[in-house]
């Protein structure tokens, strides 16, 4: 009798943390079935898992790590990290929430009375990224904005922060939800450029063949395909170099796409930004730079006209042998245009290679 009812205490004592655990599980099923931009039914999901408290945060964790945000489960994780922070971290919720930088009383004490709040959200980290793709997915039509065009210029700062963050922020976890924003037509550009660039930030070499599938697609904007190209230059890796030279050497590319690609060739290649990613990938750094190099020269050949993008690349890309092949290019090209083209490049190149030193 005695054994049966320690078995029973100790059943008991299980019991809780065993229903908290099928109950987060059911809460967290639910949450992710609510229809994109269902406020209502959003917030009454995420609440009743909040309420919950600490007691759910193990079932959140484990429901948020790495390997589920997947295509198929992102949303899933999202609900999960998203109630996690809220329920850790309150004050950073509040922030993103209601960005400071959007309310008028507070943006129009400025010199330029314009709402900003990227790069205060950006200074919050990593927790902000989840509860901005939350506020993406379920409850932007809620927020409630100025009327007239005060209201639509904090709606345009507030939808290009939430695809700025994530890129700046480097939050791997939000590559699906910025494709699903860079392919969706029927969004502005402006917005579909920043989820493209920040899309490139998080999804790494694993989304080069997204991008160049949008750079490469006549059917969708000339905004959204120029911002593709400047994403290749967001992914340090030779794969990157590599989709930039098969694209500035393609038949047929307009000096619109060309130009954009030359600014992802000018990021891709910055010195700065290699130095910056440390020792152990300077040997990386140090191909991939030349292989911009090349490419702008070959660009300055091929069109001089748009000298001041490859003026630029050459000089944020500062090789050192790129110094003497363009003076050879401004005193023996055969082309008058493309040496007068080089020789404007010569002394920026030389002032930003002797920065290095």
């Amino acid at each position: 009798m005695k054994f049966a009812t320690a078995i029973f205490s100790l059943l008991a004592a299980f019991a809780p943390a065993v229903f908290a655990q099928t109950d987060v599980s059911a809460l967290l099923d639910t949450a992710a079935a609510v229809e994109v931009g269902d406020h209502k039914a959003w917030l009454e999901a995420r609440n009743a898992i909040v309420a919950q408290g600490e007691a759910a945060l193990p079932d959140l964790r484990a429901a948020a790590a790495e390997e589920n945000w997947t295509r198929e489960g992102w949303v899933r994780a999202l609900a999960a990290e998203v109630c996690r922070v809220r329920i850790e971290k309150p004050e950073i919720a509040t922030d993103v929430d209601s960005p400071q930088g959007l309310k008028p009383e507070h943006y129009k004490k400025f010199r330029k009375p314009e709402p900003f709040c990227q790069h205060d959200l950006v200074k919050l980290g990593l927790d902000a990224s989840p509860l901005l793709l939350e506020r993406w997915r379920w409850t932007f039509a809620a927020v409630v904005f100025s009327p007239g065009n005060a209201g639509e210029l904090e709606r345009n700062c507030f939808a290009r922060a939430i695809m700025f963050v994530p890129g700046a922020v480097n939050d791997r976890r939000a590559r699906f939800a910025l494709e699903d924003v860079m392919r969706d037509g029927s969004l502005p550009d402006g917005w579909r450029q920043d989820a493209t660039v920040s899309f490139g930030q998080t999804a790494g070499t694993s989304g080069l063949a997204t991008l160049g599938e949008i750079f490469d697609d006549v059917t969708q904007s000339l905004a959204v395909r120029e911002a593709s190209g400047w994403a290749f230059g967001r992914v340090p890796s030779t794969r990157a170099a590599d989709a930039l030279k098969t694209r500035l050497t393609a038949d047929g590319l307009s000096r619109e796409l060309r130009r954009a690609l030359l600014t992802g060739v000018a990021i891709l290649g910055n010195s700065g930004g290699w130095k910056a990613r440390g020792e152990m990938l300077q040997a990386t750094g140090e191909e991939i730079r030349e292989s911009c190099a090349r490419m702008a020269i070959d660009a300055l050949k091929a069109a001089p006209e748009d000298v001041d993008l490859v003026s630029r690349a050459l000089s944020v890309t500062a090789w050192p042998d790129s110094l003497q092949w363009v003076r050879d290019l401004a005193e023996g090209a055969e082309s008058e245009t493309v040496r007068l083209a080089a020789a404007t490049c010569v002394e920026p190149l030389q002032l930003a290679i002797s920065r290095l030193k």
